[in-house]
């Protein structure tokens, strides 16, 4: 029977040993300090793209009739990319606002359709006319560096 007490106390030392081992951590900071700072830059980070989004649209503007064919919200990031299905010899015009730092680049596929045009992103519109071709794709990618966010419309002219 001793022999049985003393395997058991055995068993209850031994994983006890290894809690203790596995969140002593080493450090003098406790185990949560280490994940506070993360969220806060995450926090802000969505803070202040939700503040350039905000400054983007307002830039933007209103519509003021039915002539909106297509808009969104972009990071410039991830760029704007949209083929919106477009009637082919239809004038329209592409608003852009970038609110952020740095700069992007509208760009039209096929090229005929219009010339590109450098957007700056300091919350500046930027309107470019255009002849939509057919299966018409617009593109705006920021350029190396440029952050924040891209407000965009496309209006019939």
């Amino acid at each position: 029977m001793a022999t049985v007490h003393a395997r058991i106390g055995s068993l209850v030392l031994v994983p006890t040993f290894f809690l203790v081992a596995c969140t002593s951590g080493g450090g003098s900071q406790p185990v949560h300090a280490a994940s506070a700072s993360p969220n806060r830059t995450t926090t802000t980070a969505a803070q202040q793209e939700k503040t350039l989004a905000g400054e983007a649209r307002s830039a933007l503007g209103p519509t003021t009739d039915d002539s909106m064919v297509a808009s969104g919200l972009e990071r410039v990031s991830d760029g704007l990319h949209t083929a919106p299905g477009l009637s082919a010899g239809t004038t329209y015009r592409l608003s852009v606002v970038c609110a952020g730092t740095g700069t992007a680049a509208i760009e039209f596929i096929p090229a005929s359709a219009a010339a590109g045009k450098p957007v700056t992103c300091d919350g500046t519109p930027v309107w470019q006319r255009f002849t939509a071709k057919h299966a018409q794709r617009v593109d705006v990618d920021g350029d190396q560096g440029a952050t924040g966010m891209i407000a965009w419309r496309i209006d019939h002219v």
